[in-house]
């Protein structure tokens, strides 16, 4: 039997579902921002990504140093 629904871009990649929930406002604002053809879950990960790199939390690359 087939598997049903939309099959992950890159399963391997993408493989942890994380869920969030956002105030009037904030969702708002991400919708305003993803008007530019942008995706909703694209935005979020690349604003996690920065908001990691900020706050020095290491990749895991750099970890295996």
């Amino acid at each position: 039997m087939a598997k049903i629904g939309r099959p992950l871009k890159e399963k391997t990649v993408l493989s942890h579902d994380v869920k969030v929930r956002l105030d009037d406002e904030t969702y708002d604002r991400l919708l305003m921002y993803c008007d530019k053809n942008h995706e909703k879950a694209t935005v979020i990960r690349e604003a996690l990504k920065a908001f990691l790199d900020t706050a020095g939390v290491p990749r895991r690359e750099d970890k295996a140093e």
